[in-house]
């Protein structure tokens, strides 16, 4: 509220100030978990990574290719939400090195409350039948076997779908799951570097 009885000039001061000060709330307010993703790009540049949303977050080991497909599945966890994501993976530009920029675009968007990205919502499987990848595990339980982990149960099996780049429903029986807690430490640090 600007003060009654000011000048004309400190009038504008004041009214630009509260704009500002309204901009800066509002630029610092958490995102909504709301927020959906579907059809927005996301960029990867060689030298600076994989620009995910604000707010997103996604560990190598939660992402998994599709064979002779430009697609992929990605656990992320957005504002403390564990999500599932199809992304359509292309190409912008070949660089020296075999390098390139690439851009992916979340052609379906699935929501987890109460799961745990690379945990109990995870992408560490491939078909039983010729192991294919693109599935992802919901409610998944683990039981250790040696260094590794098998899957020895899960709420749900979603499959990514090629020719509609969406999600489509699969069974237990299609899938086999295996995580490596070391493998998964080790991706984790170097991520870090």
């Amino acid at each position: 509220m600007v003060p009654y009885g000011m000048s004309g000039i400190a009038h504008r001061l004041c009214a630009a100030a509260l704009v500002i000060a309204a901009g800066a709330a509002h630029a610092q307010a958490p995102a909504d978990p709301a927020v959906a993703y579907l059809g927005r790009p996301i960029y990867s540049e060689p030298g600076a990574g994989l620009q995910m949303p604000p707010g997103c977050q996604m560990e190598p080991t939660w992402r998994g290719r599709i064979n002779n497909a430009d697609l992929e599945v990605w656990v992320v966890s957005c504002q403390g939400e564990t999500r599932s994501w199809v992304v359509r993976r292309s190409v912008i530009e070949m660089l020296p090195g075999n390098q390139a920029r690439l851009r992916f675009q979340v052609t379906d968007e699935r929501r987890w409350p109460g799961e745990s990205a690379g945990d109990s919502a995870s992408v560490q499987c491939i078909g039983r039948s010729g192991g294919d990848g693109g599935f992802v595990v919901i409610g998944a339980r683990w039981r250790a076997n040696g260094a590794e982990l098998r899957l020895t149960s899960a709420a749900q099996v979603l499959r990514a779908d090629t020719a509609t780049q969406k999600f489509v429903p699969a069974t237990l029986a299609q899938v086999e799951c295996t995580r490596h807690p070391d493998r998964e430490a080790m991706m984790r640090r170097l991520q870090q570097r």
